[in-house]
């Protein structure tokens, strides 16, 4: 049995490719209403690449890798951390090394069979020029976790998700299995046997003082289109599956639009409305795309046994 390596999410955006792409659920500036899955976009033509389930929706069962999504800012505060002693970060919450080869060239250990190409656009496509719109709380938050969380951290509440063994929320990098039955749509990743669910049942959000590390996540089909809101979020965990930005706040709200292109590619815009960290909210895309045909999930993923993580931040 072969275990799938994960490669998707240290792929780099490349400029100028584009498939199409789900509008965002709300325009930018404007803060979604209510708790529902967002407005239904325009139903699509039937599309003859495109498997279905015996109620009519896009039949996306099956193990993908999913690439992008994450806050790719174009105004990290790098000059700024130097100051302070601080090493340049990583480009991107959860985008991974952008530039490998010798030439700047993005480099593949290995070339997925199934990769589109061109590849849709990943990262930040709202606002165009990736400048984060910080609030004055958002950006002193920011600075504050970047420069105290290694190395060593300054205490436990600087401590990254990853090193706990706690993945990202809602969403975590590399394969993820997708499951579907009517009602709901699961997804297993591989990271640290984390799952998250669409109920398409029409149910409501809980109340919204009931709170969940990865939130409740209600959607509805249309056409092609997965429209999903996610609510009820208690502000423990991080964007994307970024490690150098400080957890998000109570007030997130996120909602989400899949797009079945083909059996062999989904794209999706997700945008992070959060009124404490950014002055609008921000939209940022990515896609999935199926693993190769002799790949599967890795069975177990451990995290505690065998690791120094905690060694190598602390020095204990």
């Amino acid at each position: 049995m072969r275990r799938h390596v994960v490669i998707g999410a240290a792929i780099a955006a490349v400029t100028g490719a584009s498939l199409t792409l789900a509008l965002p659920l709300h325009a930018a500036g404007q803060r979604p209403a209510g708790t529902s899955a967002g407005a239904a976009p325009a139903p699509a033509a039937p599309n003859p690449a495109i498997k279905r389930l015996p109620d009519g929706t896009p039949d996306i069962r099956g193990t993908w890798t999913r690439v992008g999504g994450g806050l790719n800012e174009a105004n990290a505060p790098d000059s700024e951390l130097k100051a302070f002693g601080v090493l340049s970060e990583p480009q991107g919450f959860g985008q991974g090394p952008v530039a490998a080869g010798p030439g700047g060239e993005v480099v593949e250990a290995r070339a997925p069979k199934y990769m589109p190409r061109p590849r849709p656009p990943q990262g930040i496509v709202d606002p165009a020029d990736r400048l984060l719109p910080y609030t004055q709380e958002g950006r002193a938050r920011r600075l504050d976790y970047a420069k105290n969380m290694c190395c060593p951290a300054k205490s436990l509440a600087y401590l990254e998700l990853s090193t706990r063994c706690a993945p990202p929320q809602p969403w975590a990098g590399g394969g993820v299995h997708v499951f579907q039955r009517p009602g709901e749509v699961a997804l297993l990743f591989e990271a640290n046997h984390h799952t998250r669910v669409f109920y398409t049942d029409g149910r409501p959000h809980p109340n919204p003082n009931l709170r969940f590390f990865g939130g409740h996540s209600t959607g509805r089909w249309t056409g092609n289109v997965l429209a999903v809101d996610t609510a009820n979020l208690d502000g423990r965990a991080y964007f994307g599956v970024g490690n150098t930005f400080p957890p998000f706040s109570r007030e997130l709200h996120i909602t989400e639009q899949f797009t079945v292109v083909s059996d062999k590619l989904i794209t999706f815009v997700l945008t992070y409305d959060d009124p404490k960290t950014f002055t609008r909210p921000v939209t940022s895309a990515g896609f999935f795309y199926p693993v190769n045909d002799d790949e599967e999930l890795a069975p177990e993923l451990s995290c505690h046994e065998g690791s120094y993580a905690m060694q190598n931040i602390f020095g204990f």
